[in-house]
C-alpha cells in the first residue's frame, strides 16, 4: 500500500490531508512532495492568518518601544520585564495565528521525521536545527567588562 502511494503523483490537497491523517505517526517515509507541499501549506496558512489577525486585533507596541528605548539608551544591561511584556503584547496580537501553528506543529515534526528517514538521514539530525538558537543565547549572555586600564598609548603620558 505505501509503494502505490509513493509511486503516484500527490497533489496539494493530498498532502496535507496525508500529513494531517499522520497527525502522531513518526513512522514510515515522506516523499519530497508529501513534504514540501504541507511546508507550503503551513506558510500559505501563517501568512493569511496572520493577516487576518493584524486586521482584527492590530498590534500595540507600548512595551516594545520601551524596550528598544531602554536597550538604546543602555545597551550593556537588558531589562528582562520589558522584555516579557513585549513578548507577551506579541503573542496576544496574533491569537489565531498561535492557535493554527500550535495545530500545525507536531504534523510538520512527524512530516520532517519521516522526510528525514526517507532521505536517508535519522531523525536526531533535526537536532542541528536548533545549534542557531543555542548559539543565539550564548552570544546574548551578558559578558564581564574588562576594566580600561592600559589603552592609553605611550605616546600620550
Amino acid at each position: 500500500m505505501e509503494k502505490q502511494l509513493r509511486s503516484k503523483k500527490i497533489s496539494f490537497a493530498g498532502a496535507v490531508r496525508i500529513a494531517f491523517r499522520k497527525y502522531f505517526n513518526f513512522r514510515g517515509v515522506a516523499s519530497r512532495r508529501e513534504y514540501w507541499f504541507f511546508v507550503l501549506f503551513t506558510i500559505l496558512v501563517s501568512i493569511v492568518l496572520g493577516t487576518v489577525d493584524q486586521i482584527l486585533t492590530p498590534a500595540s507596541t507600548v512595551a516594545a518601544d520601551a524596550f528598544a528605548l531602554s536597550v538604546e539608551q543602555n545597551p550593556t544591561s537588558i531589562n528582562f520585564e520589558l522584555l516579557n511584556a513585549s513578548l507577551a503584547e506579541s503573542a496576544n496580537a496574533t491569537p489565531i495565528s498561535n492557535f493554527a501553528g500550535l495545530i500545525t506543529l507536531l504534523p510538520l515534526i512527524t512530516a520532517m521525521v519521516r522526510r528525514m528517514r526517507d532521505a536517508g538521514f535519522g531523525a536526531w539530525w533535526l537536532l542541528l536545527s536548533w545549534v542557531p538558537l543555542f548559539i543565539s543565547i550564548i552570544t546574548l549572555l551578558p559578558t564581564k567588562q574588562k576594566p580600561a586600564v592600559g589603552l592609553q598609548s605611550p605616546m600620550t603620558a
